[in-house]
């Protein structure tokens, strides 16, 4: 068969062999390449496996986030067959699903990496907010107003945050109340709301609280002559409650008015004042538990004082009403009747009287009575002096008279305070404590007594019914002035007519001593002629008849000082 062809002449077996070759050679070159791609194939494999398993760990790990959701915003989340929810899936590659909480609540389970968790998330509020807006108004007191805009608006300003709805306070609501009003959506104002209530509710107790302490505090007075002539140490350098006076310091300049008592009268550049609020009727409350203790003769012998000194804070008897109070002694000296004995000053430090007392009147005060801040803060009014010439801080016993009047001082009247100034405390070289009192500066005020619908600045009416003198003659005087309201001052009219007579027995025309020098009387007649020509001055051109001071006699005055002997209401009138 391959005779005639090029194979014919070469011997058959060769043709056998060269076949062979040839077939194991392509099946080798077949083996070789085989495997050569099946290597390639499984490096590749390889390769793609590594890449997956880096991509993998480098890819975030999934997270789930869990929301609490009202029921009520359950179709704002959904949407129209679940297309809100589908849609924030699609934006997001997060995973939403809810499922209920309780009856009025579902959790919202957002799963996903955390990029899209938080974009998923805020959809969700974007879509919540979308909630219908409402708009409500309440109204509320005028001192709950004062209260939640005290401290920069502090309050308010809480409130908004907390419920994230907006509060706007109009001051000029119906029947003398204050409207506030509340905008957002519904939860928003519910939260809003509620926080108010919390605050109407708190203003409420604390009303309650002060009515009942000005329904069962008695009037609070002195034994005769007992804190006449009690030493001035106790009021420069007692240990006064910081939270108090720093409260009142703090108000000054931010026309911020604060109601206080006026709980002891020295004058009316030295007088003690208590912050009425909560801690008045903590206050009665501790005295009341302190009398019953302290009232039993095994008690006081656990409390036995063996050696008093200067600066202790000690429980004492008040001889006036038999309770029991807290006190700071400030001096240890012989008693002048009987020397072998002791006397101790004390100054109680809740509101700011002085007795001299016998050691065996006092006790070691019980540790838990000292958590209560001291009461007492000694304030000075400001705007006035006496009307002692050169002698601005000396009073009369007339002017001190009166001052205790318009204040009611110890019976428990509340007025208003507006912290205006302040001065220094003066330095004293007695007591353990007097270096770490001096620099402590003491509040002057104004006082406003809240009588008929006005606010009567009892400073002004000092000055114009001749109590009192100007501290500056620039100073306009004003027998109704307002406290930190809107209220116009009143009129010059009204201020004439409110002005008493000058009598014999006015501390404008009368001096301290029987023989007081003419030379002084002339200058407060001229002072005083000076302030009634101020008066016309201001009506404008309006007629008004001349009054002239009028003149008094040596026998004017002693008539006068004799009618005039020392009150017995004794609030600190050292």
């Amino acid at each position: 068969m391959l005779r005639n062809t090029p194979f014919g002449g070469t011997p058959t077996y060769k043709l056998i062999l060269g076949l062979g070759l040839c077939s194991l050679g392509g099946a080798m070159l077949y083996a070789y390449f085989k495997n050569r791609s099946d290597e390639e194939d499984r490096e590749e494999t390889r390769n793609q496996t590594e890449l997956e398993h880096q991509q993998q760990q480098q890819r975030p790990k999934e997270i789930v986030l869990k929301i609490v959701v009202d029921n009520e915003h359950v179709p704002l989340i959904m949407g129209r067959g679940g297309a809100n929810i589908k849609l924030i899936e699609e934006r997001t590659t997060a995973k939403i699903r809810l499922r209920d909480k309780d009856s009025q609540h579902k959790y919202c389970d957002i799963s996903g990496i955390p990029e899209a968790v938080k974009a998923a998330r805020v959809l969700l509020i974007r879509e919540i907010e979308r909630a219908p807006i409402v708009k409500v108004e309440l109204q509320v007191p005028q001192r709950l107003v004062s209260k939640l805009n005290g401290r920069g608006g502090e309050i308010i300003q809480d409130i908004g945050r907390n419920s994230l709805a907006k509060l706007t306070i109009d001051t000029n609501g119906r029947n003398g109340k204050a409207k506030i009003t509340l905008v957002g959506n519904q939860k928003q104002v519910n939260i809003a709301r509620k926080l108010l209530d919390d605050q109407i509710e708190e203003d409420e107790e604390l009303l309650r609280s002060v009515e009942e302490v000005e329904q069962r505090r008695e009037p609070r007075r002195s034994p005769t002559n007992s804190v006449a002539s009690s030493s001035l140490y106790s009021s420069q350098t007692s240990l006064s409650s910081m939270q108090p006076r720093d409260k009142l310091m703090a108000a000054r300049g931010d026309d911020k008015p604060m109601e206080v008592y006026v709980s002891a009268v020295a004058s009316p550049t030295k007088f003690w004042v208590q912050l009425v609020g909560p801690q008045s009727k903590k206050l009665d409350d501790m005295v009341k538990e302190m009398t019953n203790y302290y009232s039993s003769a095994e008690n006081r012998a656990k409390h036995i004082l063996t050696a008093p000194y200067v600066g202790q804070i000690v429980a004492a008897v008040f001889k006036f009403d038999e309770k029991w109070y807290r006190a700071e002694i400030v001096d240890i000296m012989p008693n002048q009747y009987n020397p072998q004995e002791l006397v101790i000053d004390l100054y109680f430090v809740d509101y700011g009287d002085s007795e001299y007392i016998s050691p065996a009147d006092i006790c070691e005060l019980r540790t838990d009575f000292l958590t209560l801040r001291f009461q007492a803060v000694e304030c000075f009014l400001a705007n006035v002096k006496s009307t002692i010439n050169n002698e601005p801080n000396t009073w009369q016993k007339s002017s001190i008279a009166k001052f205790e009047e318009m204040t009611e001082v110890a019976h428990w009247r509340k007025l208003i305070a507006r912290v205006v100034t302040y001065k220094e405390r003066p330095k004293v070289t007695a007591g353990v404590n007097a270096a770490t009192r001096e620099g402590t500066p003491l509040p002057g005020m104004e006082l406003f007594d809240p009588a008929e619908g006005a606010d009567l600045n009892i400073g002004d009416l000092m000055i114009t019914q001749g109590f009192a003198l100007p501290i500056d003659d620039a100073y306009p005087v004003r027998s109704r002035s307002s406290t930190p309201s809107n209220q116009s001052d009143s009129t010059i009219e009204e201020l004439c007519a409110s002005t008493t007579p000058v009598t014999p027995h006015s501390p404008m025309s009368m001096s301290l001593t029987n023989d007081a020098d003419s030379s002084s009387t002339a200058a407060e007649d001229a002072h005083f002629v000076q302030q009634l020509e101020q008066l016309q001055h201001k009506l404008n051109g309006n007629d008004m008849a001349s009054i002239d001071p009028i003149k008094l006699t040596a026998t004017d005055y002693q008539n006068g000082n004799n009618n005039n002997s020392p009150t017995t209401n004794g609030h600190a009138n050292h």
